[in-house]
């Protein structure tokens, strides 16, 4: 049991798995493929306005106003105090990247392409420095910036994870929304290298891609939905067929047991008959007969439960007006008589009018004995009571049928009443039966038109409760 519940939660993870799997790839190439076209058109008009520029429009000039001028300066504090060039090298990058801010000419020329191209007016770009290497003489290349290195001359709100914010509004650089990433260089001494990068995307780009995808996500929502419903369905039904076959086995055994012992004691009297000792005293024969005679009618009322059970049904059931308080005293009282258990008391309590109840007297006279004979089985108290009770209330006849047995666990209740259902648990293994009983009274509820309910409390007892439809 608990290795195929194992095997259907593996499969059925697995299976969501690897939806959750084609979903979310299908999402990574939305997010990479997102505004191609946009990046297209924006990284061809940028890199043609720079094109003998650096950064944006006119930046070059910035740049050198600051880096070319201060290059020998420098090189000369890198090489007698380490210390001082640090300090001078600082001074000389915050100065140009406030100039380069202030001067940022970027503003303009994105938005000459949005308007050009017709591109969404809520894009937003980001112009970032990621790098800057001066060199000195013999081609001697010295690291003055770098995105990953401290800049204690930059504000925090001025650090990006790639670099030094020099103009636009968007906060989040990706390798997704990479429109440009460009490297200048010169192979000449007293110059400078440098890489910068501009980005550009939609402030709720994953939500853009969401809705984007949103078919496809459906989609996939809807083929787990249905995946998981199949393997619940089926593992339900699997519960099902596999509790029916239970069932069915134990009906097969309880049977041939219920079956074998009235057979082999007519067969033992039988052969007891044929003994020629016993055949010649007449007297011997008589309770052998006796036997055979409770034996066989032992068999017969199994033969008629089963019967009784696949022919009963309300369109062929033939009912009579009875007097329900009466016919309650006549069956209480015949049970009584042959209830051979001792330490057993069945009271019944009736309402004071008259209850006039159409119904089969057999049907119900054998549902009764059915729920008597079971409130005595499961019964381990040494003085077991089983009480009957008749109300007349809400246009409606109640009869209770009450006892203190052993009592049915909540879990089990919804289950008593199907075909072949027993059951069991310590202390009740040995007691014998079909399975049929509790079926029988609801098949004989069922047919009549009546409703049966019952609560029960382990080690207090059950209440069975029929609800009879009543117009005075």
């Amino acid at each position: 049991m608990s290795i195929h519940k194992g095997i259907s939660l593996l499969g059925l993870t697995l299976l969501i798995s690897v939806l959750f799997y084609l979903t979310y790839n299908t999402f990574k190439l939305e997010d990479e493929q997102y505004q191609a076209v946009e990046k297209t058109l924006i990284n061809d008009r940028y890199t043609q306005r720079i094109r003998n520029d650096k950064l944006f429009p006119g930046g070059v000039a910035i740049i050198d106003r600051y880096l070319m001028t201060n290059i020998h300066a420098l090189e000369s504090a890198y090489h007698l105090d380490r210390d001082v060039f640090e300090r001078e090298k600082n001074k000389v990058l915050d100065s140009m990247f406030r100039a380069l801010r202030a001067g940022n000419t970027m503003d303009v020329l994105f938005a000459e392409i949005k308007t050009e191209y017709k591109l969404d007016g809520d894009l937003e770009y980001l112009l970032t420095i990621n790098a800057i290497q001066l060199v000195f003489e013999n081609m001697h290349l010295v690291n003055i910036y770098h995105a990953n290195q401290p800049s204690p001359f930059l504000a925090d709100s001025l650090k990006t994870t790639i670099g030094a914010h020099i103009g636009g509004a968007l906060n989040t650089p990706l390798p997704q929304n990479q429109i440009a990433s460009i490297t200048v260089s010169n192979a000449e001494d007293y110059n400078y290298w440098m890489t910068f990068s501009l980005h550009a995307d939609h402030r709720n780009r994953t939500w853009r891609i969401m809705k984007l995808m949103m078919p496809t996500f459906l989609l996939a929502l809807f083929a787990i939905g249905c995946v998981v419903s199949i393997y619940y369905v089926t593992y339900r039904n699997w519960l099902r067929q596999k509790k029916l076959a239970e069932m069915k086995s134990d009906f097969v055994n309880g049977i041939t047991h219920e079956f074998n012992t009235p057979l082999s004691t007519i067969i033992v009297a039988n052969k007891n008959m044929q003994n020629s000792k016993i055949q010649a005293n007449t007297e011997n024969i008589r309770p052998l007969t006796k036997i055979i005679e409770r034996q066989s009618l032992r068999l017969q009322k199994l033969f008629d439960q089963l019967m009784d059970i696949t022919t009963m049904d309300n369109s062929t059931l033939q009912k009579e007006p009875h007097e329900l308080n009466q016919l309650l005293h006549e069956i209480v009282n015949d049970y009584n008589v042959k209830l051979s258990v001792q330490n057993t008391a069945v009271a019944l309590r009736t309402s004071r009018q008259p209850l006039a109840v159409e119904l089969n007297k057999f049907f119900f006279t054998t549902m009764l004995l059915n729920l008597f004979d079971n409130a005595i089985k499961y019964n381990h108290n040494d003085h077991k009571q089983i009480t009957i009770a008749t109300e007349l209330a809400d246009h409606a006849i109640k009869i209770q049928i009450s006892d203190n047995g052993t009592g049915i666990p909540n879990k089990e209740i919804e289950h008593v009443f199907e075909k072949f259902y027993r059951f069991q648990k310590q202390g009740t293994r040995h007691i014998p039966g079909l399975g049929l009983g509790l079926y029988y009274t609801y098949q004989c509820i069922k047919s009549h038109g009546w409703t049966l309910s019952v609560v029960s409390k382990e080690a207090v007892g059950s209440q069975f409760s029929i609800l009879i439809p009543y117009k005075s």
